[in-house]
């Protein structure tokens, strides 16, 4: 995956970004269908901190044009991450609760699996910082 983005500002040896949303954006928000994440997507454009050195190592300023690069397998390491937790916890909470008590009612079945879901998104978001994609940023143009 490609996205293209502007820096803001750089200070104390880190860039803030201003993604492109429209060079990020799936093929359903290009044809004008949208998605959840659009939907969630500030108007502004995402913003994203990231060190103020590219990986060719020159430091960046603010203005320039860069290319962040996110390659396909690192890709789908982090939606696995992201996605496999909650979806464990979702089915392991009423499995848990089953297992525990005699024989409960639906309500708590619901609530052991609204519980699993927000350990897994927990654990998922908890793994994501300590781990990131990794990514390569590359100067495009300079102002």
């Amino acid at each position: 995956m490609r996205a293209t983005a502007r820096v803001l500002d750089v200070r104390d040896g880190r860039a803030l970004l201003s993604c492109d949303v429209e060079a990020a954006a799936c093929d359903g928000c290009r044809s004008g269908r949208g998605c959840a994440l659009r939907w969630l997507a500030r108007s502004a454009g995402a913003r994203l901190e990231v060190p103020d050195t590219s990986a060719d190592g020159r430091r960046l300023v603010a203005d320039d044009g860069v290319a962040l690069e996110v390659s396909d397998g690192e890709l789908l390491r982090a939606t696995a991450l992201a996605y496999v937790p909650p979806l464990v916890g979702l089915l392991a909470g009423p499995l848990l609760e089953r297992a525990v008590s005699a024989g409960g009612d639906g309500v708590s079945a619901v609530i052991a699996a609204a519980v699993g879901l927000a350990l897994g998104w927990g654990a998922s978001r908890a793994w994501l910082r300590r781990s990131p994609p990794r990514y390569e940023l590359r100067v495009e143009s300079r102002q």
